[in-house]
């Protein structure tokens, strides 16, 4: 299948909140590098400002529930980023086709990192860190996907919410490794989840993706200025109509963030 026409097909089921099935199920071969010209193909289709990148997969606990075996990542807009002064938010169900939530570390970068660079070099980068949830969506029905199927779908992301700012510190590193998040819904504690279940911790995810951008030649290279989620701290969990969810951070980012879902 042609390449755009992948493209052309995504956004028309983004766009209805229509599912379609994975391209790979139909025993297409889709490189990952082909996969991410796909992605391309569809932000410029939806005429995104580019402003940054989510992170998917990154938790190594949850790749047996999903089929999957490595990271990826998709690009984020200026459209669907947003930042709550009171830690609240909501979000509507039916701007959706099957969408999830999970809680985050988001980090902003205050210039460019080197190619090949440390984590250490990373860290020298960073302006702030803040707790973030993000809404991934499936247009493939049940969340069944390869990999290459969730790059074309620009990553599964659908909107990023953004709590709190905290400023880079010393040993940041360390500190986001032992950074805790309480999932609830409804008051109700769903799961707990640590920094360390990204990768090897959340700057250990953002040098994969400076790693895999510098590998894919025609990615544009994170700039000043750019957002990046760095994966879920916990497993993504579906939404209903009604729910409130609420992330209680503990540790460098000591905050809190709630979403109603209408």
């Amino acid at each position: 299948m042609h390449l755009d026409k992948m493209a052309n097909e995504l956004l028309a089921a983004i766009t209805l909140k229509k599912q379609i099935q994975p391209f790979t199920n139909d025993n297409i071969l889709l490189s990952n590098s082909d996969a991410y010209a796909v992605s391309r193909r569809l932000s410029e289709l939806r005429q995104w400002e580019i402003v940054g990148r989510k992170i998917g997969f990154t938790n190594r606990t949850i790749w047996p529930l999903y089929g999957v075996d490595q990271p990826m990542w998709g690009p984020m807009s200026a459209s669907t980023i947003s930042y709550v002064e009171n830690g609240k938010s909501k979000i509507k169900l039916s701007d959706y086709c099957e969408p999830r939530i999970e809680p985050e570390i988001v980090v902003s970068f205050a210039s460019a990192p080197p190619a090949n660079a440390s984590e250490e070099q990373i860290v020298n980068c960073i302006d702030w860190v803040a707790p973030g949830f993000e809404i991934v969506d499936s247009v493939y029905p049940d969340w069944k996907f390869s990999i290459p199927d969730t790059i074309a779908a620009g990553g599964l992301h659908g909107q990023l919410i953004i709590g709190q700012k905290f400023l880079s510190t010393e040993s940041l590193i360390q500190h986001l490794i032992d950074q805790k998040v309480t999932l609830s819904c409804n008051s109700q504690v769903v799961e707990e989840g640590y920094g360390y279940n990204v990768l090897d911790g959340p700057i250990s995810a953002l040098k994969h993706l400076l790693d895999g951008i510098f590998d894919e030649t025609s990615e544009k290279p994170i700039k000043a200025g750019d957002i990046v989620t760095t994966g879920t701290l916990t497993d993504a969990k579906p939404l209903r109509v009604g729910e409130t969810w609420c992330g209680n951070y503990t540790g460098l980012i000591n905050s809190s963030l709630s979403i109603k879902i209408i």
